[in-house]
């Protein structure tokens, strides 16, 4: 069967992630918070830390199978809450997006670009998926910014979705909208448990990516590791003229 799509992963596989915007970030963070409340608001430093425990906490509940995510605000509600913060959903609906944009900044190899250009050209749907806290919304902001966005046919990402990867309905979201079949699909990303088996329990090709993080991937058989994006080109086009591996 032709591959039809390919979806990838978004954090240490499209772009390499970092955090060093979050200073600034909770700063302006508690310059809204002390506008909207009128109160007396903890140091940045503070909240940062509140909410970081939160989503470490919902981490290790992931690395340890919880699949279910819950909704963005709801995280640095329980943050807050732990501060004596009472933040209206309104409110944390307002500044929640706007702090985890301003916190995370990426880094895109140029050869990216190209990569996905040439699957395009190829007459395949590009998909990306993503375990993320943020909105569609703001990733295809970052997408654009970066100019790979104009080669993404669609972005499922776990905050509106409700699910992460390797939780099926996240796959399959993006499967749906592409209109391919599992069979027709490889998927790319850095995270064995994640991307890997996540895709290949679909029926999905799975490729494992070493560019920006390097997993060992154990006793699971990935159908590609490559060290560079653009190996992917490569290994669809064998695919696709009977040469890859079923």
């Amino acid at each position: 069967m032709k591959v039809r799509a390919v979806l990838f992963d978004l954090g240490y596989t499209l772009w390499d992630v970092d955090y060093s915007g979050e200073t600034q970030a909770y700063e302006t963070l508690r310059r809204r918070l002390a506008k909207e409340m009128g109160e007396h608001i903890p140091p940045a430093e503070k909240l940062r830390a509140a909410v970081s425990a939160v989503f470490l906490r919902e981490t290790e509940a992931w690395l340890h199978g919880k699949l279910e995510q819950k909704p963005t605000a709801e995280i640095y509600r329980e943050g807050f809450e732990t501060l004596g913060l009472d933040v209206s959903a309104g409110v944390l609906g307002r500044i929640a997006e706007a702090a985890l944009f301003r916190s995370i900044r990426y880094t895109v190899d140029p050869e990216t670009r190209h990569v996905l250009r040439a699957l395009k050209e190829r007459g395949l749907a590009v998909g990306a998926v993503s375990n993320t806290y943020q909105s569609s919304k703001a990733l295809e902001k970052s997408l654009a910014k970066h100019g790979l966005m104009q080669y993404i046919d669609t972005l499922v990402v776990s905050s509106e979705v409700g699910w992460e990867k390797p939780h099926p309905a996240i796959f399959q979201e993006a499967l749906r909208r592409l209109g391919v079949a599992p069979q027709e699909a490889v998927f790319v990303g850095d995270f064995v448990w994640a991307d890997v088996q996540g895709a290949q329990a679909l029926g999905m090709k799975a490729v494992l990516t070493h560019q920006y993080r390097q997993e060992d991937p154990g006793k699971s058989k990935p159908d590609l590791v490559v060290e560079r994006l653009s190996e992917v080109v490569d290994y669809v086009d064998r695919l696709n003229a009977g040469g890859g591996r079923s």
